[in-house]
């Protein structure tokens, strides 16, 4: 029976193989590569990636469902393997547990490095979101359509969101596609962003009833302000506790300590 140590070994070098084999594939045709998932894949498993595959659209990844698979499979198989190679150093029913608890922590860390790329993401679109409705909303003063003021605003910045939406907007002018409004909407639900919905509301309320767009994309953006002034204000919270609690600890606690200590050296000898 291989060592411990060996075994650990060879299964690290195992899973690094079988990653490069994934990253090779990468060209491969993709047309070959999805009609044999179409043949091999179960149906669980076609859910399963479609669902991974929108989180990592959401998370702004470049990367395809497969490649972070191996990834968590790598990083949980080489967490084991470590945990297994202790079995020198501690009991084996420790040893396996700590190679569970190594393929538990690989899987999590990837779990959290995509869910906080998602929310980060999603806080940064928002962000972008509501000074681009107030330029759009200083567009509108200028007249034209709402679609061609969204799309002037769009030129004239840089951000990931304006980006998105010039895509949208240049997307929608193919003859037979679907509107900017339907676009909109769509990609809202993908991202899970509300305002973005309002935002597509309020432009089809506008083109089909020919209600006024600049009332309404005014109080988004107000809203949207009022919603980053509220979090600011309790991020600077969170930032005045996390300073006050350790110079409280550290500092304070000490010098109360300088202060008293000869009252309560005079308290007992005076007690004796």
């Amino acid at each position: 029976m291989p060592e411990p140590a060996v075994a650990g070994g060879a299964i690290a070098a195992g899973l690094l193989c079988g990653y490069a084999v994934v990253a090779a594939a990468r060209g491969v045709e993709p047309g070959r590569i999805s009609a044999l998932r179409g043949r091999l894949q179960p149906p669980h498993m076609a859910r399963a990636r479609a669902r991974l595959a929108a989180e990592i659209l959401r998370a702004g990844w470049r990367e395809s469902p497969e490649r972070v698979a191996a990834l968590t499979v790598i990083s949980s198989g080489g967490l084991a393997a470590l945990g297994l190679s202790t079995v020198a150093v501690f009991a084996p029913v420790t040893a396996a547990a700590l190679a569970m608890t190594g393929a538990a922590v690989g899987v999590a860390a990837v779990a959290y490095a995509l869910r906080s790329a998602v929310i980060g993401r999603r806080r940064r679109l928002t962000r972008e979101l509501a000074p681009l409705l107030e330029l759009f909303v200083l567009e509108l003063g200028g007249g034209g359509s709402a679609v061609s003021a969204l799309g002037s605003v769009t030129m004239q910045l840089d951000g990931e969101l304006a980006a998105e939406l010039r895509r949208l907007l240049i997307a929608s002018h193919v003859s037979g596609s679907a509107t900017f409004e339907v676009r909109l909407r769509e990609y809202s639900d993908r991202l899970r962003i509300p305002a973005l919905a309002s935002l597509a509301t309020i432009l089809t309320a506008s083109r089909e009833f020919g209600t006024a767009v600049t009332q309404g994309v005014r109080a988004l953006a107000a809203d949207l302000r009022r919603t980053q002034r509220r979090e600011l204000i309790a991020h600077s919270r969170r930032a005045l506790n996390h300073v006050l609690f350790p110079a409280a600890i550290g500092v304070l606690l000490p010098f109360l300590a300088i202060l008293l200590f000869p009252a309560v050296t005079a308290l007992q000898r005076n007690l004796r």
